[in-house]
């Protein structure tokens, strides 16, 4: 089920009378069967009950959801849940020093990202064993299996919790049922944030009230939320199409365009996503951590990481980057544990090697950033480089993130490298330089970069704060830009299809 359309706005207000009708565990059985119902609304796209499979997986999946209108991969998340619960709650009961507690931490990850795995990479797996004639010159056939929305969310937001048990960081929810609702709570099941346990069941023991304040400012939230969606990213989407649909005829300044458009497109979707998915979660008396702060004017790469995707980037810190020793290692162990992680955060955006292009990427730019802190000439430019310097390494950042989005948004890496050449003026495509047909896309990138810029100084909540004036002309501003500008056709969220 899509935020931006009819149908969620109808469960949206169904949900939150009735759950507030309701009290203690029958309020969160309701809150879990509507979380069940809003991702089993989910239709995948592939399946055709006029053209079922005949055999193989394909073939019981179709079976389930068109003969009988059950969305299959609910029981997925199901699955999970299980495992989870009784691994964690099982780790609790052992001692330390009990081998019996690393079994079970295993038996959830084999679990968690074996079904992972099957779903999201057996298709690149068996490509990547044909692409190196493994097995001689037999090929695999590819296998075409649907990857469930929203499976490499719950799945690291299960596995950090019994992680978490194990490490003794948390203790084990007895209650089922409140677990199962940590996992599949439908604000944020499909394409995050990634919440973790205690910040999740910290609110659900004690729910937070909400008052006018706060209702106030969780529809700034989602207000905003739909004018990043529907107003830029959706606008957006259309010269980034276009960029990498037709890149052979485009010369070097219109593929940058379509390039940072993408930057652009996916920050306002995914942020805008995760900014309604944070305030409805507050109207139901629970409070996320922000997802984004404003990462696209960022000084450096690691400033970037640090404000993009916050709930991922801290993940892959935490439960990946710290266990492989993190930055107190030696130098050649400090590279390895960036390439790592980094290669692991490009996996688990997709299964396919312009994804790990662009994992590659952004472990390089972090190593580079760190080891150009560390010369003498960084730490004079920082303190003595004034406004220019500032300038200067903002739009620089941009420039290293542009290789990034075009791997990211390829659909391969023989489409990527020469829109990247492109990029440095060594591909020629034929086209005049002095052409610049998507111009207009370029000065409202620029306005982006500025207005973010600004906002990055001063948060919005600041801004919101004390006034009736400045909300109401925050929201005026707001819906003028959404019923002048905003895409009427409901659009997926680009982040579903990780």
């Amino acid at each position: 089920m899509l935020f931006n359309s009819f149908e969620f706005l109808v469960f949206f207000f169904f949900t939150i009378i009735v759950g507030n009708v309701l009290k203690n565990r029958w309020q969160k059985l309701f809150f879990l069967l509507t979380s069940y119902y809003f991702y089993m609304a989910w239709q995948p796209s592939s399946i055709s009950c006029s053209a079922m499979a005949t055999d193989g997986f394909k073939f019981y999946t179709d079976r389930l959801y068109c003969d009988f209108k059950i969305n299959p991969y609910v029981f997925i998340l199901i699955f999970s849940t299980i495992i989870d619960y009784f691994a964690a709650t099982l780790i609790e009961k052992k001692k330390d020093g009990d081998s019996a507690r690393g079994w079970l931490l295993v038996l959830s990850l084999v679990v968690n990202i074996g079904t992972l795995g099957f779903f999201k990479y057996t298709d690149f797996l068996l490509g990547f064993i044909n692409d190196i004639h493994l097995l001689g010159s037999y090929q695999f056939a590819k296998q075409n299996i649907i990857l469930p929305v929203g499976i490499s969310f719950y799945t690291f937001q299960s596995m950090s919790y019994t992680i978490d048990v194990y490490n003794r960081k948390i203790e084990a929810r007895k209650s089922f049922l409140d677990f199962a609702l940590y996992v599949a709570f439908f604000p944020q099941l499909v394409a995050g944030p990634i919440v973790r346990a205690e910040t999740f069941f910290r609110d659900l023991d004690f729910r937070l009230s909400v008052y006018k304040e706060h209702i106030d400012a969780a529809f700034a939230l989602i207000l905003i939320g739909f004018t990043r969606k529907i107003v830029f990213a959706d606008n957006l989407a259309r010269v980034v199409d276009s960029t990498f649909a037709n890149y052979q005829n485009l010369n070097s300044i219109e593929i940058w365009t379509g390039a940072l458009a993408f930057g652009w497109q996916i920050y306002f979707d995914f942020a805008g996503y995760t900014d309604i998915a944070i305030g409805v979660a507050r109207l139901f008396g629970f409070q996320f951590n922000p997802n984004f702060n404003f990462p696209m004017s960022c000084r450096n790469i690691a400033d970037h990481w640090s404000r993009w995707h916050i709930s991922f980037s801290t993940w892959i810190r935490d439960y990946i980057y710290i266990p492989l020793g993190g930055s107190r290692v030696s130098v050649i162990m400090y590279i390895r544990n960036i390439m790592i992680t980094w290669l692991f955060a490009g996996l688990w955006h997709g299964a396919a090697y312009h994804y790990v292009g662009w994992g590659v990427w952004q472990g390089t730019m972090l190593l580079s950033h760190k080891f150009y802190g560390d010369t003498k000439l960084a730490k004079f430019l920082n303190s003595k480089g004034g406004l220019t310097y500032d300038l200067f390494a903002r739009i620089f950042t941009m420039f290293c993130l542009a290789f990034g989005f075009i791997m990211f948004r390829a659909e391969t890496m023989e489409k990527a490298v020469p829109m990247m050449k492109a990029l440095v003026f060594l591909n020629d495509s034929g086209a005049p330089l002095d052409r610049w047909s998507n111009y207009r896309f370029g000065i409202l990138l620029v306005i982006c970069f500025t207005a973010s810029y600004i906002f990055s100084k001063r948060q919005i909540p600041t801004l919101l704060t004390g006034s009736w004036i400045k909300y109401t002309v925050f929201v005026i501003v707001n819906v003028l830009l959404l019923l002048l500008f905003g895409v009427t056709e409901s659009q997926n969220f680009l982040y579903f299809q990780f």
